[in-house]
């Protein structure tokens, strides 16, 4: 057996340990990552029906962004799986997942209402959607509203009630 065969057998073993390890974080990372697509070509169609150009830094954050995300909330697991609290920690890690979904399903709404026709109705429902998710539920959340305010977030004061990031 040659050194290259012993490293691809190296490498699987590593990969099903490690894909063993993470096993019960599974769905939920399958779920982001199914959220992150989403927003991610929900992005992509907004922006090119609006005139804006592709952008491979944006596309470069956005994926920096996402494989962040993964990496800490594989690290919390990592972190609370060695202390020994697997039910908490796979709680802690959806909960990282929610926050996300919230902030990512914001996004979503937002660029699905610009991909819509003005004054049509699924333009109207993607409007209100967006509405709730950004207003709504803010009120609904105990500390979001002050985050949002300490992080420049505002709501523009032309009464359309859409906020607007600073």
């Amino acid at each position: 057996m040659n050194y290259l065969e012993q490293f691809k057998y190296l490498i699987c073993t590593v990969l099903s340990g490690l894909l063993t390890f993470f096993f019960p974080i599974k769905d939920l990372m399958y779920a982001m990552f199914t959220v992150f697509f989403v927003n991610f070509v929900f992005g992509v169609v907004a922006g090119r029906l609006n005139g804006e150009d592709w952008s491979w830094r944006k596309a470069g954050v956005f994926f920096i962004h996402c494989g962040l995300f993964f990496f800490v909330t594989s690290m919390v697991f990592v972190t609370g799986f060695f202390m020994g609290e697997r039910e908490d920690t796979r709680g802690v890690v959806k909960l990282l997942c929610w926050v996300a979904i919230w902030f990512y399903g914001t996004n979503i709404a937002r660029n699905w209402q610009l991909m819509m026709v003005e004054g049509t109705i699924m333009w109207k429902i993607a409007g209100f959607v967006y509405y709730v998710l950004s207003l709504k539920a803010v009120e609904k959340i105990p500390f979001l509203s002050n985050y949002l305010k300490t992080a420049h977030v505002g709501v523009n004061n032309n009464n359309d009630d859409k906020p607007k990031f600073d």
